[in-house]
Order: structure tokens, then C-alpha cells, then sequence
């Protein structure tokens, strides 16, 4: 067995699955097995929901911040223009300007379950047991749409809270 497939089974070995009643589980990161770049780190899946629900990775985030994230965004993209005071263009491109600026494979948002201690989540993030998420990656993406560390790092930064997984809830 390879290195990097015993690294993987031992770093499997660590995740901790949780149910309802903890909290969700633990971010962890593993070299990637289909990279030949040692430095390329992936995310550990999460095991599938009992529900069958897909696994959401991303952070709880309210529409304001991602506005914010998205003027930040913009400004890097499109340095030499001008930002239009549009709170629509800003709505409707946010996502985008984030993903480019960042380079990430996935950008979107989601409702999740919150599962166990909300302490860290705010309040205006929660609406009925569900949380708004900035979603970065699915359980169900190919490895190579995974984001890096540094590209999570960027926006825990940013928004000053963790990202984790979560249930997502189907829109219907």
C-alpha cells in the first residue's frame, strides 16, 4: 500500500460520523490521491446522510456579507471599473465574482440542517432550524472541484467563522 493510501485509510479511520444530537462532522483534509502535486490537499467525504441527503461543505453566511464578499471580489476581477451602486447586479453576480476571484470549482448557496450547537452560527443565518450556507463543494463533486486549503482559509478569514458540513435541505 502506498504512502499516501495509508495516510488516506488512517486519516478515514479518525473521522468522526456524527448523528443529530452532535455536531457536524470535522473538517479534515488528506493528500490527494489523484494528484502527483504533494502539496494538493482534499476533503475527507463525509459519510451520506441517513436521509440520503447530499453533504454541503461551506460556511453560514448572511446575504449582506456575500454581497460584501462579492464587492471585494469585484474589485479584484474588475479593477478599472467602477462597482455600479446596484444592490440587484451586486445580488445577482456575487457568486461569480467569488468564484473567479478565488478560483473555486464550486460557488453557490444552499439551505442546511443545523445539527447539534448553533452557538457559532448567527442568528440571522437561521431561519426555522435551516442555515444559509456559501457552499464551496458537494459530497457528490469530482476531487478535482474541491477547494484548497488556502482557498478556505481566505474566507474563514473574511467572515471570521469556520466552515463545516451540512445536510442539505431540498429547496421543495
Amino acid at each position: 500500500m502506498s504512502s499516501t493510501a495509508s495516510q488516506l485509510e488512517r486519516s478515514l479511520r479518525k473521522l468522526q460520523i456524527s448523528d443529530s444530537e452532535e455536531t457536524s462532522t470535522a473538517v479534515q483534509w488528506v493528500p490527494s490521491k489523484y494528484s502527483s502535486d504533494v502539496s494538493q490537499y482534499v476533503l475527507v467525504r463525509p459519510p451520506r446522510a441517513p436521509c440520503g441527503n447530499r453533504q454541503l461543505f461551506g460556511f453560514p453566511i448572511i446575504k449582506k456579507e456575500l454581497w460584501q464578499l462579492g464587492s471585494i471580489a469585484f474589485r479584484q476581477v474588475q479593477p478599472d471599473e467602477t462597482l455600479p451602486d446596484d444592490h440587484t447586479f451586486l445580488a445577482m453576480n456575487s457568486l461569480t465574482f467569488l468564484e473567479v476571484y478565488l478560483r473555486l470549482g464550486v460557488c453557490t448557496m444552499a439551505r442546511g440542517k443545523v445539527v447539534g450547537d448553533s452557538r457559532n452560527i448567527p442568528s440571522e443565518c437561521v431561519s426555522s432550524g435551516k442555515v444559509l450556507l456559501l457552499v464551496l463543494w458537494r459530497d457528490t463533486e469530482p476531487e478535482a472541484t474541491c477547494p484548497t486549503p488556502s482557498q478556505v482559509h481566505s474566507l474563514e478569514m473574511k467572515l471570521k467563522r469556520s466552515p463545516g458540513w451540512w445536510v442539505e435541505v431540498p429547496q421543495f
